[in-house]
C-alpha cells in the first residue's frame, strides 16, 4: 500500500473529504494539459509580439480608455464621441478582425486611442504588437550600418506577420515632402520599406476569403491619396480600410498632447 507522509491514499481522501466519483479521468486530465500547454503558449507569443514592438525613442507608450480626457478640447462632446466610437469598434475587435483608420492632425489623440485600443485588445487575450513607421524607417536606413539591426528586422517582420492586432503610428510620415511643400509633391518611401510593409500586407490578407487576416489599426496625418503616392496602391488598399464605419475622423479636433 503507498503512502504519503505516513498516510493511506484512502485516508487522504477521507481526511479532505474528496468525492472520488467526481474526479476526472484520463482523458479529461490529458484535455486538461493540454489547454494549459496552449494557454502557456499563448502568453508567450503575446510577450513575444509586444517585445518586437517598434517604439518612437524607444521608450513604451501605456494609455487606456479611461485616461481618454474630453474636457482637454473645446468640444467635449465630439471627444467623447470619437472616444465612443473607437471603443464600440475595439469591442468589435475582440471576436472579428477588420482594419481601422484613425486619421487627423498632430497631437489630437489618435495615437492615445489607438494604445487604448491594443491594451483592452491584450487583456482579452488577443496579442498585439505596436510599430511607429517612422523609427521602423530608422531602423531600416540603419541595418547597412548595424548587421543586428537586420537580425532585429527579421523578427519584427515576422510579429507583424503573425500578431493578430498590428498597430501602424503615424503612418506617412515615413514618406514626406520633395521640393517645397506648397508644391505638394510627396515623395516614395524608402524601397526596403516598401518591399517590407507589402510582404507585411499580403500575410495579414486572407486572400481565399477576401477578408483581413488580424486586425490592423493605423494612425495617419494623410489621406488615402497621398499614402498611395508614397506606397504602391495595393499595400494601401489592405490597410486602409474603405469602410466608413472603421474610418474615425478627428476632424476639428485640437493639438493636445496626452488627451
Amino acid at each position: 500500500m503507498m503512502l504519503y507522509k505516513g498516510r493511506t491514499l484512502e485516508q487522504i481522501v477521507q481526511a479532505n473529504h474528496i468525492d472520488t466519483a467526481q474526479l476526472p479521468d484520463k482523458d479529461e486530465l490529458d484535455r486538461q494539459t493540454l489547454v494549459k500547454a496552449k494557454a502557456g503558449l499563448a502568453r508567450k507569443k503575446m510577450r513575444r509580439y509586444y517585445a518586437d514592438s517598434v517604439w518612437s525613442g524607444g521608450l513604451p507608450l501605456h494609455f487606456e480608455f479611461g485616461d481618454w480626457q474630453v474636457s482637454k478640447q473645446p468640444n467635449d462632446e465630439q471627444a467623447k464621441s470619437i472616444g465612443n466610437q473607437v471603443f464600440v469598434l475595439t469591442k468589435q475587435l475582440v471576436h472579428k478582425d477588420f482594419n481601422v483608420v484613425l486619421s487627423g492632425d498632430r497631437g489630437v489623440g489618435k495615437t492615445s486611442l489607438a494604445l487604448a485600443m491594443m491594451s483592452y485588445l491584450m487583456a482579452q487575450g488577443r496579442s498585439a504588437m505596436f510599430v511607429s513607421t517612422a523609427e521602423l524607417l530608422k531602423l531600416t536606413n540603419d541595418k547597412y550600418d548595424d548587421p543586428g539591426i537586420r537580425t532585429r528586422l527579421r523578427d519584427i517582420t515576422r510579429s507583424m506577420t503573425e500578431v493578430e492586432v498590428l498597430v501602424l503610428d503615424d503612418f506617412g510620415t515615413e514618406g514626406g515632402m520633395k521640393g517645397s511643400i506648397k508644391k505638394g509633391e510627396i515623395k516614395p518611401v524608402h524601397k526596403d520599406l516598401q518591399d517590407m510593409m507589402y510582404q507585411v500586407s499580403n500575410a495579414r490578407v486572407d486572400f481565399a476569403k477576401d477578408t483581413a487576416r488580424g486586425a490592423t489599426i493605423i494612425t495617419t496625418n494623410n489621406t488615402k491619396a497621398q499614402l498611395k503616392q508614397m506606397y504602391e496602391a495595393k499595400f494601401i488598399d489592405r490597410v486602409y480600410t474603405d469602410d466608413p464605419a472603421h474610418q474615425i475622423l478627428f476632424a476639428g479636433m485640437e493639438g493636445v498632447r496626452n488627451v
